[in-house]
């Protein structure tokens, strides 16, 4: 994908069957099938021919501890994701994850305009409720991987919640508790775009365009927004590994 926009999506929901079935009929469902999937696997590389009609298989694989359901569309790939199941089995020794329901997504940025990236908004904004997530976020490549990557790792960090919110992105979504805790209300209009969701919780939109998120005058607005809500309670990837101020899950 060239220009992607990313995905992620953070849930306590237990991802038993009936719950892997919800989100995956959910995916295939949205908007007539705009994001139905062309193939799926457990993982790299996939290769299973997706059957709306049929979703045993994928709910199985889904539904199980350290269960997962990567999907494709396209060839070349315009939509990609992986849900994880993070859960442990009954006889591991640790607890699982509190947040143990975990949706990644990228999505081509040509094709996103295309189809409008209104509809991309939408989807997110559908699969935060079908999910129960407490946080969201939509954003280029580029700015997730400034924001949590660093020179020492490839892979992304500050993605748990039960470590603190990862950062603010292009578009942030969180749940009624998460944005009570956060103060988000008081939240001053000239830092971002607020509102209400339809199914619960509240999104702030940093910049009409996604093209726009790494500008400076929008890092400076997410800058000052996590100053005024507490930067203790952010990810910061330049200080991964201090104390963080989380809620009382």
């Amino acid at each position: 994908m060239k220009s992607e926009l990313e995905m992620t999506l953070s849930s306590r929901r237990i991802l038993t069957e009936s719950v892997a079935k919800e989100q995956i009929t959910a995916l295939s469902d949205f908007c007539g099938g705009l994001m139905r999937p062309d193939k799926y696997g457990e993982f790299e590389p996939i290769r299973s021919t997706f059957d709306p009609a049929d979703l045993s298989d994928p709910i199985r694989s889904l539904a199980a501890p350290h269960g997962s359901f990567f999907y494709r569309k396209g060839r070349p790939a315009h939509v990609a994701g992986e849900m994880w199941n993070r859960t442990h089995p009954p006889t591991a020794r640790f607890p699982s994850p509190l947040f143990s329901n975990y949706w990644t997504g990228r999505f081509d940025g040509k094709w996103a305009a295309k189809v409008g990236l209104e509809r991309v908004e939408d989807f997110l904004f559908e699969m935060f409720r079908v999910t129960d997530s407490d946080f969201g976020l939509l954003t280029t490549e580029v700015d997730r991987k400034a924001k949590n990557t660093s020179s020492k790792s490839f892979s992304y960090q500050g993605f748990d919640l039960i470590s603190g919110v990862p950062g603010l992105y292009w578009i942030n979504l969180f749940s009624d508790r998460l944005a009570e805790w956060l103060g988000l209300s008081g939240l001053p209009k000239e830092f971002a775009i607020s509102k209400r969701l339809p199914g619960g919780g509240i999104s702030l939109k940093f910049c009409e365009s996604p093209d726009a998120c790494r500008d400076i005058d929008v890092l400076q607005k997410q800058r000052a927004a996590i100053d005024w809500l507490g930067p203790e309670r952010f990810f910061d990837i330049q200080n991964p590994n201090r104390r963080i101020d989380k809620p009382d899950w």
